[in-house]
């Protein structure tokens, strides 16, 4: 969780599954992450498309519940819900980037502090290392 010496940049994820889906692995992989402390997870939400396109949310396993918080309105999910290709749900994350926190100790252990935080578009990097290979 955010604190005085690190706040990460906070993102989301959407991952597709197909339906039922079996959470189990995903479970265990987002509890190893928040034990390790590399993530703050935020929420997760489970969702698909009904037959009449509104927004279908999904129960999750009780390794899961606690981390669904309602972050995410009605608005966010339905966007999540229209780009969905049939007979798939979308399982999404709401997460903070904790890998840096212990860095961030030791900067502010010597008297740093964070300036900035920001993300890159894995796609701009593709492009510049398409423009600058021979």
């Amino acid at each position: 969780m955010a604190d005085a010496t690190y706040a990460g940049p906070v993102s989301f994820t959407v991952f597709t599954l197909p339906a039922p889906p079996d959470l189990a692995g995903i479970t265990a992989e987002l509890t190893r992450l928040a034990a390790d402390r590399r993530a703050e997870i935020l929420d997760v939400e489970l969702v698909g498309r009904a037959e009449d396109g509104s927004v279908q949310r999904f129960e999750l396993s009780e390794g899961l519940a606690p981390a669904e918080t309602g972050l995410l309105d009605e608005g966010d999910l339905e966007t999540v819900a229209r780009e969905l290709p049939d007979g798939r749900l979308a399982f999404v994350v709401v997460y903070e980037d904790r890998l840096l926190a212990g860095l961030a100790a030791q900067v502010a252990a010597v008297g740093g502090t964070e300036l900035w935080v920001g993300g890159v578009d894995p796609d701009d990097l593709d492009e510049q290392h398409q423009e600058s290979a021979p």
